[in-house]
Order: C-alpha cells, then sequence, then structure tokens
C-alpha cells in the first residue's frame, strides 16, 4: 500500500476519525490510502505490519504520542524507517514529542508537509533487555515516579490532562526514591536512589515537563538526567523548575549526554515508560539510533 494513515479513534476525546476525514477531503491523493484505525493497540501494531511494505510511500500518524510510538516501533521493525515518509498529526492529550517538532503540528501543517516531497532524518531510541526482547521508541524513556504515573494512568479510562495532573500529584506524594546504577556509554554515571532518570530524544514528556530543553532530535546523542531525592515539599516547588526546563544547573539534577545508557535497578521499580506507554522493569538498554526514521517536512515549517 502506497499511503497509509494511523488513526487512534480515542485520541483526543475521538477527534481523531473527524481529522482522518477532514485531511482526506483536503488531500486527494489519499483518498487510495489503507486506514487502519482499530481502537486496541495491538490490533493496530498487527494491521500496520500487514500493510507496511517496500513500496508505501508515506506513514500519517493521527494520534499522540501513544500513536507515534506504535508507528516508529513498526517501521523499525520492518526496516522501513528510512524510506516512509512519517508526517504526524497531534490529536492526543499526551503530545510531548510533536513540541519539539512545532508548536502547532496540526492537520493544516500536515497538509504542507504532505505536498512537499522533502524529508528530513530523526534519530529513535531502541530498549533491549536481557531476553533479547527489544521496542523501538521516538521520545524518551523513563524510570521512577514516571514509572508510577504510567501505571496510574494505564488503569483509568480517561487520559485527560486533568487525569494525568491527578496522577502526577498523586505520584509524587507516594513514590519513594529507588536505587539504581546507570551507565553512559560503558562509564559508570550514576549508582545510589533516583526520584526520575529519562532518556530523551526530545525535548518534553509528562505532558509537558521541559525535561530535556538541550535537546536536539538529529544530533545523535540521547539526553539523560536524573532527579535525586529531595523532601516533598521542595519536590513539589522544583516542580515547575522542571516544567519551566530551567533545572539543568540545579544540584538536584544530574545531566549528561550519550549514545548508549544502561539502567540497573538494584532494587523493586515501579513500571518504567517509553513514550507514555507501559514497558517490562528490569535491567535494560537504551541506545540512541541516529538518522533511522525519515520524517515529512516543510522547510518554513519543521
Amino acid at each position: 500500500m502506497r499511503n497509509i494513515i494511523l488513526v487512534n479513534p480515542q485520541a483526543g476525546r475521538g477527534a481523531g476519525p473527524n481529522l482522518c476525514r477532514d485531511l482526506l477531503r483536503r488531500q486527494p491523493q489519499l483518498t487510495d490510502a489503507r486506514i487502519i484505525d482499530a481502537p486496541d493497540a495491538l490490533q493496530a501494531k498487527r494491521e500496520l505490519i500487514r500493510a507496511l511494505s517496500p513500496t508505501t510511500d508515506t506513514l500519517v500518524v493521527i494520534g499522540g504520542d501513544g500513536s507515534l510510538n506504535l508507528a516508529v516501533d513498526a517501521l523499525l521493525k520492518c526496516s522501513l524507517g528510512k524510506q516512509v515518509r512519517l508526517c504526524p498529526i497531534s490529536a492526543g492529550t499526551g503530545s510531548d514529542f510533536a513540541r519539539a517538532l512545532h508548536p502547532r503540528l496540526d492537520i493544516d501543517l500536515a497538509c504542507r508537509m504532505l505536498t512537499d516531497s522533502r524529508s528530513r532524518p530523526l534519530d529513535a531510541l531502541e530498549v533491549t533487555w536481557p531476553d533479547g526482547s527489544s521496542r523501538y521508541g521516538i521520545n524518551t524513556f523513563s524510570a521512577g515516579v514516571a514509572g508510577l504515573v504510567s501505571a496510574t494512568m494505564a488503569s483509568r479510562a480517561t487520559r485527560s490532562g486533568a487525569a494525568y495532573l491527578r496522577a502526577t500529584l498523586s505520584a509524587f506524594f507516594r513514590y519513594h526514591a529507588c536505587n539504581c546504577r546507570v551507565t553512559v556509554d560503558g562509564r559508570d554515571w550514576h549508582e545510589g536512589p533516583l526520584y526520575l532518570l529519562a532518556v530523551t530524544n526530545g525535548s518534553h514528556f509528562g505532558q509537558g515537563m521541559r525535561i530535556a530543553p538541550k535537546a536536539q532530535l538529529d544530533d545523535g546523542l540521547a539526553e539523560v538526567l536524573a532527579v535525586t531525592p529531595m523532601s516533598r515539599l521542595l519536590l513539589l516547588l522544583r516542580l515547575v523548575r522542571l516544567y519551566l526546563g530551567n533545572h539543568l544547573g540545579a544540584p538536584y539534577v544530574r545531566y549528561c549526554r550519550g549514545q548508549t545508557v544502561t539502567v540497573i535497578p538494584t532494587e523493586s521499580l515501579p513500571a518504567f515508560d517509553l513514550d507514555g506507554e507501559m514497558v517490562p522493569v528490569g535491567r535494560v538498554t537504551i541506545r540512541l539510533l541516529p538518522g533511522v526514521i525519515r520524517l515529512a517536512c516543510q522547510d518554513s515549517c519543521i
């Protein structure tokens, strides 16, 4: 199939299907596109992998970070990341990766990108477990309190911004710092308690937290940040700095850049998080893969 449109029918409180119809009306070249709108993520991924082929030209993704993660994972597992143009349309409550691309990654911008033949390379993340299993991501791998938030949200019927904020505040009061060892490019970087660990390609996660203000999407390096333990009162006060992105010089934050990060928990941790989705806990290695995704772009926009 030459063109594929992946739609999350639940994204943006059901806005996804309406955006898809609007896109087809405005882009006649997509009228023969294969539309994948399965409500279940596993089913959507199976259908996408079956639809992708060496003849696929463009994959439009209408949804949030979870939908984009599903698309990137499928593209890279099919070895088509550098061939198929990826065109995201932000429609989810959690669209943190879109914030690093453009302030408003909407259908108007997508139409301009689709009518332009240009593209640019993007980096991606590969997360690997000791049993050989792996998962690809586009934005952020996180552990610590972020994993607890992810586990809380997974059990809730709605993923609105208000629900996410309530889950975040609840996690901040319930979570206690857990011990783990972190290596970066083969060198010991941290050993001890951590409140939050983020290995990120993009600049934002957690529905707007500007966790990595220096992040570049195509520089071949991941941003690695750790927040060390502090009192609950200080944590709530400093949460504002994390959202504003002016925390890198703070004494409670460790920061570096690298290509390969290994996380070795030395005690039980809540769920790990990849692009807003829960992934298995345990020893993991996160690698930054340079330029493996081809993003549709328009010179004046992205």
